[in-house]
């Protein structure tokens, strides 16, 4: 009879124990602060020999889920035929020192069109605080 009840009271004691766990919270330490991932505006140049145009407020900088960067905007295409469109962004920190590059682009762009196009990267080794956004292009066939 001692053996059922050692079972029992140790059945007991392990129930006891798993409800006790049920709703506990465990507080975690917060990750230490990171610097921010872009200013609050961020300017824009835009160089390169492409009949384009890069819409500046169409311009976002968000990080996927694996953290890499990821740029989306909108362009306009001025030339008189399709082109192949190519971007190539190189991002800045305050100091002026390069922190990141983010490259994309879209083909047959008809002329006259906007289209939106979305740039990949690494993740910025630094806070983004400005931008240039080198468009070049060749003629679609």
């Amino acid at each position: 009879m001692d053996g059922r009840r050692s079972a029992k009271a140790l059945i007991l004691v392990v129930v006891a124990s798993a409800l006790a766990a049920c709703g506990t919270t465990i507080q975690l330490p917060e990750a230490p602060g990171a610097t921010p991932f872009k200013a609050a505006t961020v300017p824009i140049t835009q160089t390169g020999d492409a009949p384009a145009t890069v819409d500046k407020d169409s311009v976002t900088y968000t990080s996927d889920n694996a953290g890499s960067l990821v740029i989306h905007l909108t362009l306009t295409s001025n030339a008189s035929t399709a082109q192949t469109i190519a971007v190539q962004a190189t991002l800045f920190d305050p100091t002026g020192l390069i922190v990141g590059n983010a490259s994309g682009g879209q083909i047959m762009v008809a002329p006259g069109a906007t289209t939106a196009v979305q740039l990949n990267g690494q993740t910025p080794h630094g806070t983004i605080t400005s931008a240039t956004f080198e468009v070049t292009a060749v003629a679609a066939s």
